[in-house]
């Protein structure tokens, strides 16, 4: 039997989405043998600087890319919101896991609720997208640039005196730390990252094992994270941007909202239409965005 190599980031969080993708595996090929080859990229060395300065959030994904296209891997485990709408010629999005919760929250390791807090709260975040909806909803905070993964976020909220940080719900919830949640942010506040909380399997497109990986997709989220992709794509989303998406279904119809920051005002659409026009809605959305701006 084959052993598939699986590459993926060497973050804590990283291997954690890779032990749930085998998981979902063996439960339809119990023989299956893996191999998990964890891959340093550039993103990981620069971990404490501006990513915007180097070029975005494709910078996680570039090195294990590569090692795709050279045969050195198989598969690849990324989180969605990593992925750059635009990936190289020969590999594909191929599978989703079904996603976790996709909402942001508030962790404090003094235990504050999120609007019991100070007026001018020092609150940490990596995201521009996060940074301005929280200005919006609270003028007044003091919002303070993180960087780092998960683990050094947390160290950071005493070393740097934070009230709190700022944080996507599904990365604390598959590290195990839910108990330092004390706010979960409805996503019509805080509008998540395109693809957050989705955990998606990248291959190359000839691949043979594509047929065994499409086994475990959730189509559910397939269609919104391509839902919320599409939006990205319209809107030319990149690092540089705060935008943010989120696509659900709800019975026969796909709800979207979509929300993007242009001349310091934070705007909002919101559109609902049948999934059988899921890869429709994002541009539609972006559209409207765009007639308002």
């Amino acid at each position: 039997m084959q052993t598939i190599k699986i590459g993926t980031r060497e973050s804590q969080l990283a291997l954690i989405q890779v032990e749930l993708v085998v998981r979902a595996l063996k439960n339809y090929f119990p023989n299956l043998r893996f191999e998990v080859i964890p891959i340093k990229t550039q993103g990981d060395r620069l971990l404490d600087k501006d990513l915007k300065m180097f070029g975005g959030k494709g910078l996680f994904l570039e090195d294990i890319e590569k090692n795709l296209l050279s045969n050195n891997i198989d598969i690849a485990v990324h989180s969605a919101k990593d992925v750059p709408f635009e990936i190289p010629d020969g590999l594909g999005l191929i599978a989703m896991l079904k996603r976790e919760d996709t909402r942001d929250v508030f962790a404090s390791s003094l235990r504050i609720p999120f609007f019991k807090m100070r007026k001018n709260a020092r609150i940490g975040t990596s995201s521009l997208r996060r940074s301005v909806q929280l200005k919006f909803i609270q003028p007044e905070l003091e919002v303070i640039p993180l960087r780092g993964n998960i683990p050094t976020r947390i160290k950071k909220i005493d070393e740097l005196n934070l009230d709190g940080i700022v944080l996507a719900a599904a990365g604390l919830k598959r590290l195990g730390w839910e108990k330092l949640i004390t706010h979960y942010f409805d996503q019509n506040l805080i509008v998540p990252a395109i693809g957050q909380g989705a955990i998606v399997i990248e291959s190359r497109i000839d691949s043979d094992l594509n047929v065994l990986i499409r086994r475990i997709n959730h189509d559910e989220t397939e269609l919104a994270v391509k839902a919320e992709r599409s939006f990205m794509k319209a809107l030319g989303g990149n690092c540089h941007m705060a935008i943010g998406a989120y696509a659900s279904i709800i019975g026969k119809s796909l709800h979207m909202i979509g929300m993007i920051e242009s001349d310091g005002k934070i705007q909002k659409e919101f559109i609902i239409d049948k999934i059988s026009q899921s890869n429709e809605i994002g541009k539609r959305l972006a559209q409207k965005l765009g007639e308002n701006r």
